[in-house]
């Protein structure tokens, strides 16, 4: 009979009578390391941490291993075949769409002013290390002092990751990791996370809404759609409070050069100035809404700010599933 696979406490796998786990979840989509898938290069090894399999190695006779036995640590996912239902732990593996997510020390390669609260953070990833991530993604900076998640600022390609760090009044823990950035040489990375990006090409117009920072993600999601080609209408809602807080205003003018059907709107919250539209950032873009059901939609920005906007959206009849934030993820409602 077929028996579920628990992976690495969060994935799920049905693995068919008599077929190896790492058969089973290549066939699924999910990557799990391995060569020779003959029991003897060793990649695939991890722990049996419940249940029972069935190992089969060349021609020793099989053997039985069950959860906390001393072979269950040392377990060859090739060649283990489950008699029950199981929980596994494997180091590396990514789930179907996903991509294995790494700790790395990056190179501190520059520190740039964009604004009076706003620098730009430029990391260098090892030499001679794989390293992918999608357009919209974000990683861990681990510091002495905590850990603190950055949307990465480029899109892919290359060995340097942007941050954008807002170190205002308001923000403490900013102005201590802008400290430590200032003192080390490296600092330690754990990426990619986040599961609301851009890959390949949608296949219908994007709307981005942003404030303050949240514009990061969205310059490496519009970065990636100019390395696609993208052919379809792309529109930029850009919100701050005043106008000083809007950093890059270079950006929007280059990119409708290179994205056929590009259009950018900055809204300004606190003070009313020509050539930015007045209030918050989606009550401009509800205003040039026509076809709510057509475009999806990126939000970036605090839980507050993108709640809100998922919230007037739905209200104007956007569908709930063609927004998306990854402040949906980490910082549901209850």
């Amino acid at each position: 009979m077929a028996h579920s696979v628990r992976i690495n406490g969060r994935h799920d796998l049905i693995c068919p009578p008599g077929i190896p786990i790492l058969t089973a979840a290549r066939e699924a989509g999910f990557g799990f390391p391995h060569a020779c898938r003959n029991g003897v290069c060793e990649r695939c090894q991890g722990r049996l941490t419940a249940g029972a399999v069935r190992q089969r190695r060349g021609t020793s006779p099989d053997t039985l291993i069950h959860a906390g036995d001393a072979r269950a640590d040392r377990v060859l996912y090739c060649v283990a075949i489950p008699i029950s239902d199981c929980e596994i732990e494997v180091p590396e593996i990514t789930a179907p769409g996903e991509l294995p997510v790494q700790r790395l020390q990056c190179q501190i390669v520059r520190r740039e002013p964009l604004s009076h609260d706003v620098t730009r953070v430029a990391l260098r990833l090892p030499a001679g290390k794989s390293v992918r991530w999608f357009a919209g993604q974000y990683l861990i900076l681990e510091l002495e002092h905590g850990a603190y998640p950055f949307s990465i600022a480029n899109a892919p390609g290359g060995r340097e990751l942007e941050l954008h760090v807002r170190h205002g009044n308001d923000n403490s823990a900013a102005h201590a990791i802008m400290a430590d950035l200032d003192e080390q040489a490296t600092v330690a990375v754990t990426l990619p996370e986040g599961k609301r990006f851009i890959d390949g090409a949608p296949d219908r117009p994007l709307w981005f809404i942003c404030g303050s920072t949240g514009f990061a993600p969205v310059k490496a999601m519009i970065e990636r759609l100019i390395q696609l080609d993208y052919p379809l209408p792309v529109r930029l809602f850009w919100g701050a409070r005043t106008e000083r807080d809007l950093y890059l205003p270079e950006l929007p003018a280059r990119w409708r050069e290179q994205l056929p059907d590009f259009h950018a709107v900055t809204a300004l919250s606190d003070i009313s100035k020509p050539g930015h539209a007045e209030g918050l950032v989606h009550e401009a873009a509800l205003e040039a809404l026509a076809e709510p059901r057509e475009p999806l939609f990126y939000v970036g920005g605090s839980p507050a700010m993108a709640w809100a906007v998922f919230d007037a959206l739905v209200e104007e009849g956007v569908p709930a599933e063609n927004i998306h934030s990854d402040v949906f993820d980490y910082a549901p409602r209850e």
